[in-house]
Order: C-alpha cells, then sequence, then structure tokens
C-alpha cells in the first residue's frame, strides 16, 4: 500500500520471522577460528575509545553517578573495550555537544537522539562514514543490516554514504486519546465520531455535571496550547507544515492550519476548555484536572504504556475509582479522517565522530552493543541476581525495588539495541504484570490503542516521524521558526478574540506572513530535497507496512 514501492518486504519479514525464532541467539556467537590460524589465536590487544551517556539526573544515591556506576565497570569488564563515558545533559545535549566539538574533545562514540543535531554535525563534516567501517569490521551490526535493510535506508545521509547507527523498534502508538467512559454511560451518550459529534459531547461533559458532584467544574477536554494534549487538534486536522499530497508530491505552508483554528475557536466559544488555557504554560493544570476528574476527553503521549500505568493512570484510579477510560478514535472532519503519530520503527541513535582515533574498536563496541544478550542485560540486569527467564523464555523480575535502584535508569547504554531480536518477549504487550491493577487496566488500553490507531488511515503528523524530516539550512531554519511561531500567535488570536478577529482575516494574515517571512525559499528547499531523496525517505505508509510484518511475525511465535 505505500505510496513509494521500496522496502524489500519478503527480506524484512523473513528477518524478522527469524529474530522471533531464534529468540536471543547469536549467529556467530558459536563460530570458532579455524584450526591453525594462530594469529586469530593470539589475545588482541584492548581498544581504548570514549562514548557519550544521557544524564537524565535519574542515578539513585549510592549508585555512582552516570559516568561512573555499576554498568559502566560491567561494559568495561565484559565489552570489546576500554570505554570512558562523558555525561551529556538529556535536554541540553545540542549546546553540550557543540562545547565539546569546539574544543576538539567530543567523544569518539556520540549516542543522540536528535536527528536535527546529527545532520548538524554531518553539515559540519564532524562524522566519519561508516560503510566500510562496518563491512572490514563489524559481525553483528551488519547482520542487522542485512535482516533490516531500512537501517541501512535511514542512515544515509545526502551525499549517498552512511554515517549512522539504529535500531528496530515496535510500531505502536505514540499518542492515545482517552474519553472517560463512565460518564458516556452516565448521560446516555456515544463515542463522538464526527465534529459534530465531538462538540456535542464535550459540551455535555461541560454542562451537565457528569461527575455528580452538583458543582459546575467539570470541562470537556483539556487545553489546547501546552502539554500531552496540545497536539490532539492537529493531529484530528493533520493541521501540519509539510504533507504529503494525494498526488505523492510535497506540501509545504499553513494552509491546512485554518480548519483546526476554526474548530478550536468553536470549542472555545461553547465553553468546553477552561478559558485560561494560555496561563497553563507546561500543561500540568491540565493535566492535573484531568487526573482529578474534571476533564472528560485527554490526549496523553504513551510511548511508554508501563510508565502512563505507574504515573498517569494509577493517580487518576486511586483519585476517582469510579473513572472508566476507552480509547477513541480521532473524529472525522472537514479535512478528512486521520490517526494518531506512531513510534518510529527505524531510529537511529549513533555516530562516530570524523576525529575518532580507533574505529575498529568502535565497531566492535557498537557489536557488542546490539548482540540480544548485552540489550537484555541492560533492560532487565543479570540474569539470576535481577531476573530470571522462565521455561518459556519470559523475563521475570525478581525483586522490583531492587531493579529500580539498580537497573531501571540504565536503558541509555542500549540505544542501539533492537529489543524486538529477543522474540515475542520483547513486544510491549509482554510488558504488563497483570497481578498489579493499574498495568492490567494499562493493558486494556494498550491493546485497544492498537486496535484504533494501527489502521491505514493516513497519519495526521505530516509527510513522516519528525525523527525522519531533514534539517532545513540554519537561515532558513530560523526563518521557518520565526514564520511558524508568528502563524501561530495570529491563529490563536482568532481562536480567543470572539468577533473582533475572525479566522478568516487569520487566515489572510497567517498567508502574508508566511510570504514575507521567506515561505516561497522554504518551499523551494523541500521541494528539491523530496525531489532528490523521495525514493530513500521512510513514510507512514512503509511504517504500516512494518507494523503489519511486525504482528505477523507475532502471531507466528
Amino acid at each position: 500500500m505505500s505510496l513509494i514501492n521500496k522496502l524489500p518486504k519478503l527480506l524484512f519479514v523473513a528477518g524478522l520471522g527469524a529474530s522471533l525464532l531464534a529468540g536471543c541467539s547469536s549467529n556467530n556467537a558459536d563460530k570458532e577460528p579455524a584450526a591453525g590460524n594462530t594469529a586469530t589465536n593470539a589475545p588482541k590487544e584492548r581498544g581504548n575509545i570514549s562514548s557519550t551517556i544521557y544524564d537524565r539526573g535519574s542515578v539513585p544515591n549510592g549508585m555512582g553517578t552516570i559516568e561512573d556506576n555499576m554498568w559502566t565497570k560491567w561494559i568495561n569488564e565484559n565489552g570489546p573495550a576500554n570505554l570512558k563515558f562523558v555525561a551529556i545533559p538529556r535536554w541540553e545535549s545540542q549546546s553540550k555537544l557543540n562545547v565539546l566539538l569546539a574544543s576538539g574533545s567530543a567523544p569518539d562514540l556520540i549516542f543522540e537522539f536528535g536527528t536535527s543535531i546529527r545532520n548538524q554535525m554531518f553539515d559540519q563534516k564532524q562524522l566519519m562514514p561508516l560503510d566500510d567501517l562496518i563491512d572490514q569490521h563489524s559481525v553483528e551490526y551488519k547482520a542487522l543490516l542485512e535482516k533490516y535493510p531500512q537501517l541501512r535506508q535511514a542512515g544515509i545521509k545526502s551525499d549517498g554514504k552512511l554515517y549512522e547507527f539504529g535500531r528496530m523498534n515496535e510500531v505502536y502508538p505514540l499518542v492515545s486519546v482517552f474519553i472517560r467512559q463512565d460518564w458516556l454511560d452516565k448521560l446516555g451518550l456515544q463515542v463522538p465520531t464526527t465534529e459534530e459529534e465531538f462538540l456535542a459531547v464535550a459540551k455535555a461533559f461541560t454542562e451537565q455535571d457528569p461527575d455528580g458532584n452538583g458543582v459546575d467544574d467539570t470541562y470537556g477536554i483539556g487545553g489546547f496550547e501546552f502539554g500531552d494534549n496540545a497536539g490532539l487538534f492537529r493531529y484530528i486536522f493533520n493541521a501540519n507544515w509539510v504533507n504529503l499530497g494525494e498526488n505523492g508530491e510535497i506540501e509545504v505552508g499553513p494552509e491546512r492550519l485554518k480548519a483546526e483554528a476554526e474548530f478550536k475557536r468553536e470549542l472555545y466559544e461553547a465553553g468546553v476548555v477552561d478559558k485560561d488555557f494560555l496561563s497553563d504554560k507546561d500543561g500540568s493544570k491540565s493535566k492535573q484536572d484531568f487526573l482529578n476528574g474534571k476533564i472528560g476527553i485527554y490526549a496523553f503521549m504513551t510511548n511508554d504504556y508501563m510508565g502512563f500505568a505507574s504515573r498517569e493512570l494509577d493517580t487518576l484510579m486511586k483519585n476517582v475509582p469510579d473513572s472508566k477510560l476507552k480509547i477513541m478514535p480521532l473524529p472525522k472532519t472537514s479535512a478528512g479522517q486521520f490517526t494518531t503519530v506512531w513510534n518510529n520503527p527505524v531510529q537511529m541513535t549513533a555516530i562516530v565522530n570524523a576525529r575518532a582515533k580507533n574505529p575498529e574498536a568502535i565497531m566492535e563496541y557498537i557489536d557488542f552493543l546490539v548482540k540480544p544478550e548485552t540489550g537484555r542485560t541492560f533492560r532487565y540486569g543479570i540474569e539470576g541476581e535481577h531476573y530470571k527467564l522462565e521455561a518459556d523464555g519470559r523475563p521475570v523480575i525478581l525483586d522490583q525495588e531492587k531493579y529500580k535502584n539498580e537497573v531501571s535508569w540504565a536503558s541509555d547504554f542500549g540505544m542501539v539495541y533492537s529489543r524486538l531480536e529477543e522474540g515475542k518477549y520483547g513486544y510491549a504487550e509482554t510488558q504488563f504484570d497483570e497481578a498489579i491493577p493499574a498495568q492490567k487496566e494499562a493493558l486494556r488500553l494498550f491493546k485497544e490503542a492498537v486496535d484504533m490507531y494501527m489502521t491505514d488511515l493516513p497519519v495526521g503528523e505530516g509527510l513522516t516521524h519528525s525523527e525522519h524530516m531533514p534539517q532545513l539550512p540554519k537561515e532558513l531554519q530560523v526563518k521557518f521558526s520565526n514564520v511558524t511561531a508568528a502563524v501561530h500567535d495570529i491563529y490563536t488570536r482568532a481562536i480567543i478574540s470572539g468577533g473582533k478577529y475572525t479566522v478568516e482575516q487569520a487566515s489572510q494574515d497567517a498567508q502574508k506572513q508566511w510570504e514575507t517571512g521567506g515561505g516561497a525559499e522554504i518551499v523551494d528547499w523541500y521541494k528539491q530535497w523530496w525531489d532528490k531523496e523521495k525514493d530513500n525517505v521512510l513514510i507512514w505508509s512503509d511504517f504500516y507496512e512494518i507494523f503489519e510484518q511486525q504482528q505477523a511475525a507475532l502471531k507466528a511465535e
């Protein structure tokens, strides 16, 4: 069904199925050196390399620092090289890396989720190409590229060379829209499926005292601007700046934002959202209102349903024991019908400093990290100490407190690990503990979300996942940031201004802002990029194919 027929599907299915059947076995673990090969049998000197590691401030007291702890020691004792780790603050990585690069002291191996940061380093010629390194010195990662060619496709830059290491992820919804089923039942309503029904349900939730406390203290929906709920209406209308048209050509500009603003204005004027939403700068008040049982429809980032279970869902279940959630579809609108954004299945996560002095040792370390036995260690800890494997291969944590203290914060050491290589127990739905009420409920909602959102409807996130979008040149990036912010402010003013400033007038002003703010240059750049790279860019329809293949392999397990 892909608009661009470029994925070697049979190879992908064969590779994925083999990984599930093989579980955590390694293709090369049992190979012995040829008899009489004294050079192979001779001890190999360990290389010395440096690597970044995200500092999230999550290392528990008594466990050391993110640069020096039980896992950095384990890596140096069990891995193929001597590693020195350099902490990078998770949400300040660009500024920290810029300083290190400018001073010539950046680590050899850089782990970074930010696509724009990796792209910037490529543009500055700070990266080492990896094609020959992988071909001549890799075993494990080379095999991974053969099994999942999309990893090579996503890691190639504009010069045709491979510069990034990555991992394959499970495809599932990143955002879930929740509605209070108990409120629907009390008011005799159905889950809304159209714009008109959405507004009617939101009004009923606001005006008909669905929590039954006799106080006018509920709202139909959460805030528009900030926090997890902010992207909901963008997804509903596919109101993105860069989109793929029906003819397969790229579309760039503010044209799709008007319908979103019109619906937001209608909801705002109906009083179904807190009119002080602009003062809720991080969305925390709106989120807390939902968790206290005062909002009927709310969208959460659910990239980690286990975390959602232990935080938000557990809080709601304690605060409002009678609450019952349901996953709702994005309603059909004048723009069509879309589904929410999905997890990125082909995620590039690591690059090599062009100044690295021991590339071979880096490659050996990457090969060590992609092995299932290594990746599982950073997920579950040491077998027999932190977890056990049941007869069917299911990992079971032995002591939750010990796991939380010693293992739960170590996942960033496994940023190139493709966890589906573990077989069925690498999949999200197998991770829930149904003995814990919040996790049992989260599993139900997760399955609902997969059924609801993993469809062949267009994804309301534009062309592709943000991690696969290119980075504009610096000058155009500044113009783009400025013009998008200005247009956003224009439409926000129209939403809250009543008759003083209409959405129609805002649309005209937004178009003028776009034209005077460099819109034509931005459009030309994206169109030139698309004309050149469209056969290499992974888009949403490709991700849906990967989802179908993953589900088929899981069911065959």
